[in-house]
């Protein structure tokens, strides 16, 4: 019994020698480790400056300056802080890390020669010296874009087209005009930013009667150019009549679905003047292609396809709205690019009514299935139009909110002044989702002048 016992506690008191071992050793290696490892943590405080930026080179933008420098060599240095003054009222500091060796200031209104502070500063907010840097801007953006900026008239007001080519965002044109108590105050306000294409925009809203307006720049900072003014007379727009489009479905036209939902997606939805927040949950207020029913060759390239509207007379075209269908804008048959045609020809409307298109070959595709697009010879190219993405997302990949903004901002394009038109070819030519064989839309709505007003 006592031998059992003894043996018992020769094992205990091994057991409780080992872990002794064990946890010597683990101690001993963290010691070790712990002389080895660099300090982790919060650095400590001093309130010893650090050195001055040296080797500077500067180099004049619009409005201010790159500062190129090289930064001090202590240790705990941080960042570099420039601290100067825009106007005589407005103080303004800008800083940059330690790993970028340039500063970048901005926001001066004119091209005088200015002055800036730079300090290195440490990791414990202590400064340098400050070392004053010299330089002179080159024209400030809002200047370049005022001397640039050329106003014309147009349809239902003026046209704004200007140059931007540095792209700088946040600069507001201020359209000026006189109310009904004659004074001279803003009508519209243009934001230069990515929403704004080949910088050009349409102030609209106006009668065809002489109208004096003025225009000034002005940038974030406050800073403003003179003001431009000028008499101008805008040209005559309506909106066309839905009543008055008449979808012509001719032989070379894409077909019209028939059959899903019991053919509420027909070609007439194109122009009926329904869309949008007027639709049921299925937007049967949409039009949709057929195309997608049609059999045909493996294979087979379906893209361009067309559809053919009347406006009734011919009418001088200044703009179109294109609204997308809420669920299928960017995916499905959801258009991305398409092309404006145009023709008072009317024998190029005979040829293809009531089956009088002769099909090469005898090939008629409503018979065969075999779709490709013919009858585009003798139209005249209007221009080509994208829709966009709010997010800009690639392909048919979208964010939250895309398809709200699609749809609460329907995509408007100008056209070009160019000759009156009658008959409107519409010509998909690519979708946001690949694959596809067919398309579908809300609606289209053309402004303009008819011939006839």
């Amino acid at each position: 019994m006592e031998d059992g016992k003894l043996l018992k506690n020769r094992k205990v008191m091994k057991a409780t020698m080992s872990k002794t071992i064990s946890l010597t050793l683990i101690i001993l290696l963290v010691l070790i480790g712990c002389g080895e490892e660099e300090f982790v943590g919060q650095p400590g405080t001093d309130s010893k400056a650090p050195g001055v930026i040296t080797d500077i080179v500067t180099e004049p933008i619009g409005g201010g300056a790159i500062i190129r420098y090289t930064p001090p060599n202590d240790e705990d240095f941080a960042y570099v802080e420039a601290v100067y003054y825009p106007n005589e009222n407005t103080e303004r500091r800008a800083t940059s890390s330690k790993f970028i060796q340039a500063i970048k200031v901005d926001g001066f209104g004119t091209t005088d020669n200015q002055k800036a502070e730079i300090y290195a500063v440490d990791t414990s907010g202590n400064k340098s010296n400050a070392v004053t840097v010299e330089f002179e801007p080159l024209t400030p953006p809002h200047i370049a874009i005022f001397e640039s900026l050329k106003v014309t008239d147009d349809f239902s007001g003026v046209l704004l087209d200007w140059d931007n080519e540095e792209e700088v965002r946040n600069i507001g044109i201020t359209v000026l005009r006189h109310d009904d108590f004659g004074d001279f105050v803003p009508y519209d306000v243009v934001y230069d930013d990515a929403n704004i294409i080949d910088s050009k925009y349409n102030v609209r809203g106006m009668d065809t009667v002489d109208v004096e307006l003025g225009f000034y720049v002005k940038d974030r900072w406050g800073n403003q150019s003179d003001t431009l003014r000028g008499v101008f007379k805008p040209l005559f727009e309506v909106l066309i009549d839905h009543n008055n489009i008449t979808p012509l479905e001719l032989d070379t036209d894409i077909p019209t679905e028939t059959n899903y939902r019991n053919g509420n997606y027909n070609i007439q939805k194109v122009a009926d003047g329904k869309w949008g927040e007027e639709q049921p949950k299925w937007t049967t207020q949409n039009y949709h292609s057929e195309i997608a029913d049609l059999e045909s060759e493996e294979g087979l390239n379906y893209f361009p396809m067309h559809i053919t509207l009347d406006l009734s007379v011919e009418t001088l075209l200044s703009r179109i709205i294109f609204h997308s269908t809420f669920f299928d804008q960017y995916k499905q048959g959801g258009i991305k690019r398409f092309e404006l045609y145009g023709t008072n020809d009317q024998s190029l409307i005979d040829r293809e009514t009531n089956g009088a298109y002769i099909w090469p070959d005898g090939d008629d595709p409503n018979i065969t299935g075999n779709w490709r697009e013919e009858g585009m010879d003798g139209w005249q190219y209007i221009g080509e139009f994208e829709t966009t993405k709010l997010s800009g997302l690639p392909g048919n990949a979208v964010a939250a909110g895309d398809r709200e903004w699609a749809r609460e901002n329907p995509f408007e394009f100008n056209i070009d002044p160019g000759t009156s038109y009658r008959y409107i070819r519409f010509r998909p030519i690519e979708l946001w989702e690949d694959g596809l064989k067919y398309m579908s839309m809300a609606e289209i709505q053309f402004f303009g002048a008819p011939k006839d007003k």
